[in-house]
C-alpha cells in the first residue's frame, strides 16, 4: 500500500479528498474555469514609509531569484526596530534580505524545507549575522521548530509566506520540477530532496493506478484532459519505467497537439509537484501556525500562485475576519482572530504592479493577500 498523506481540498463546492490508496476521491468535473480579476493595483499609489525608495534601488540586484511583490511586502509587514519576522519560505532569501534592509534593527527567523538552500545563502547568514537565524524544515511545524530551537518564547511581529516552488527550483535540473527540454533530469519533485523517506513524481508515475493518476492530475492540476494522458503512462511503463521528465512531457505530446499540449504539460507537472509534497495539507497546516504563533497587532502575509492555494487562502481569512458568515454551524459563536489590514482590507487581493511584471514576468500569477491578528482567541484548526 502506498503511504500518501490524507488530505482533502475544495474545488467549488466539491469536495475532494485523497486517501491512504494514492486515491482521490469524489471528482466532478467544471466546465468553466474561475474568472480571473482583471485589474492590477498599482501599488505605487499606495506607498507608505521609505520601501519604494529602497525596492527601486534594489530591483536590479536580484539577479538570480527574484522575490514577487517586494514592495507589498514590506508594506503589509511595516517592518519596525526589535520586531521578529518570520519568513516561513526562505528560498535563496530575497524576502529576508527585504525586510532587514528595510529596518535596520529587527530581525528574521528564516524557513526552508529545502535544505540546499542554506548552503547558496551563506553570505546572508554573514552579512546580517545574529539578526537573521536560518531553520531547516516544514513551515507546518512551526511551533515545533521554534521550541525544538528554544525561540518558542518570542513575540512574532509578523510573518510571509510565499507559496509554491521558487525560481532556483525551477531551474535546477536535477530537481525535476521544469518540462523545458534544457532542463531535463529525473522526476524527483521533492522539495527536500535530502530525503530518503518521501515519494517522488517518478514513484507516483509508475506505480499507481490509471485512476488515482488521473485524480491527482484533475484534483491538483485542474486538467480535464486526464483519461489519454494517464492510459498513455500505464501503457509505458509496462516496458519502460518514466524516470525522466522528457519522457513525462513526450507522453502529453503523444496524447494532444500543440498549442493545447503546453497548458497541459504545465498542470500535470504542477500536479505532481504539489502531491509530492503535499502542499495543500502544508498551507493549511502552516496558516494555523501562523495564526497560534503571531501577537496581537501582526500581519500575516501570504502569496499564493494559482487558484488552488488562492482559494484556500481567500477562504482562510475570510473565516478569520468573519466566523460568523465564513464558518461553519459550529464557529458561528467564534469571535474573529484576524481584523482587516489597514492598506489592504479583509484579504483583499493585491497584484503585481506593471513596474514588477517588467522586471519579473514570473511574478504575473502572483496574488498577495494578508490580515492581522488580534487578541482573540485562534480559531479551531479546519480542513478548510
Amino acid at each position: 500500500m502506498h503511504k500518501v498523506f490524507s488530505n482533502s481540498i475544495y474545488k467549488g463546492s466539491t469536495l475532494f479528498t485523497r486517501t491512504s490508496g494514492g486515491s482521490v476521491c469524489k471528482r466532478d468535473y467544471v466546465t468553466k474555469k474561475e474568472k480571473k480579476i482583471k485589474n492590477i493595483l498599482s501599488s505605487a499609489e499606495s506607498g507608505i514609509g521609505d520601501d519604494k525608495k529602497y525596492v527601486d534601488v534594489e530591483y536590479s540586484s536580484y539577479e538570480i531569484h527574484k522575490p514577487v511583490l517586494i514592495k507589498e511586502v514590506l508594506r503589509a509587514l511595516n517592518p519596525t526596530p526589535g520586531g521578529i519576522y518570520i519568513d516561513t519560505t526562505f528560498g535563496l532569501g530575497g524576502h529576508t534580505r527585504a525586510i532587514l534592509d528595510s529596518c535596520k534593527d529587527c530581525y528574521v527567523i528564516a524557513i526552508d524545507r529545502d535544505s540546499n538552500v542554506f548552503d547558496l545563502t551563506k553570505d546572508l547568514r554573514s552579512k546580517y549575522k545574529d539578526r537573521l537565524i536560518t531553520l531547516q524544515g516544514n513551515f507546518s511545524n512551526l511551533s515545533t521548530l521554534l521550541s525544538e530551537n528554544k525561540l518558542d518564547k518570542l513575540e512574532i511581529s509578523g510573518i510571509l509566506y510565499d507559496f509554491g516552488v521558487s525560481s532556483y527550483q525551477i531551474d535546477s535540473s536535477d530537481r525535476g520540477f521544469s518540462y523545458r527540454k534544457e532542463l531535463e533530469g529525473p522526476l524527483d519533485m521533492r522539495m527536500n530532496n535530502q530525503s530518503n523517506h518521501s515519494m517522488t513524481a517518478s514513484n507516483v508515475l509508475n506505480t499507481f493506478s490509471e485512476k488515482s493518476l488521473r485524480d491527482i492530475f484533475f484534483v491538483y492540476g485542474e486538467e480535464k484532459h486526464t483519461k489519454s494522458i494517464a492510459s498513455e503512462i500505464v501503457k509505458r511503463r509496462v516496458n519502460e519505467p518514466l524516470l525522466m521528465t522528457s519522457q513525462l512531457v513526450n507522453v502529453v505530446e503523444s496524447c494532444m497537439p500543440y498549442p493545447a499540449a503546453s497548458k497541459t504539460i504545465s498542470r500535470i507537472f504542477r500536479a505532481l509537484r504539489m502531491f509530492v509534497n503535499d502542499e495543500i495539507g502544508e498551507i493549511k497546516k502552516g496558516l494555523h501556525q501562523g495564526e497560534l504563533l503571531l501577537k496581537e497587532g501582526s500581519p500575516l502575509v501570504a502569496i499564493s500562485f494559482h487558484s488552488i492555494e488562492d482559494r484556500i487562502l481567500k477562504r482562510y481569512l475570510q473565516r478569520g475576519v468573519n466566523p460568523e458568515k465564513y464558518g461553519d454551524e459550529s464557529e458561528a459563536l467564534y469571535l474573529p482572530s484576524f481584523d482587516p489590514h489597514p492598506l489592504y482590507g479583509s484579504g483583499a487581493p493585491v497584484y503585481p504592479s506593471p513596474e514588477e511584471l517588467k522586471w519579473n514576468p514570473r511574478s504575473e500569477s502572483a496574488i498577495l493577500r494578508t490580515a492581522i491578528r488580534n487578541s482573540n482567541p485562534p480559531l479551531p484548526f479546519k480542513d478548510i
